[in-house]
C-alpha cells in the first residue's frame, strides 16, 4: 500500500505544470491528499488507529478531485464515469484488503 501510495502521488505531482498553465489549483488539494494517504499508511504500519480515518478522508478526496479534473479536461461523459469507476475501483479493493488484514489484529493497534 505504501508503494502504491508513493508512486500515486509522484504521478499526481507531474500535474503541477498543467496547474501552472491553467491556473486550476483545485489539483493541488489532490496532490496534498496524495501525501496525506502515505502519512496514512505510514501511520498504519506504526500500529496507529488514526491511519484507518485519514486513508479514508484523503480516498474521499481523490475520488471528487479526480471528479473535478475530468469535467475540465475530458468533455464525453461515459469517459468521466470509466474514470471515476476506475477510482472507487481501486479504493473499494485497497479497503478491502486493509479490513481483512487489519481485523484480526484491530486489538493490537493503539
Amino acid at each position: 500500500m505504501l508503494l502504491l501510495s508513493v508512486a500515486l502521488t509522484v504521478d499526481s505531482l507531474t500535474y503541477l505544470p498543467m496547474i501552472r498553465l491553467t491556473k486550476n489549483y483545485i489539483s493541488l488539494i489532490g496532490i496534498a491528499a496524495g501525501f496525506l494517504q502515505i502519512f496514512a499508511v505510514v501511520q498504519l504500519l506504526r500500529w496507529r488507529k488514526r491511519g484507518v480515518p485519514f486513508l479514508l478522508s484523503s480516498a474521499i478526496v481523490i475520488f471528487l478531485i479526480t471528479g473535478i479534473n475530468e469535467f475540465y479536461i475530458v468533455s464525453n461523459i461515459s469517459q468521466i464515469i470509466i474514470s471515476m469507476s476506475m477510482v472507487l475501483l481501486v479504493n473499494v479493493i485497497m479497503f478491502g484488503i486493509l479490513y481483512l488484514a487489519i481485523k484480526p489484529v484491530w486489538k493490537n493497534f493503539k
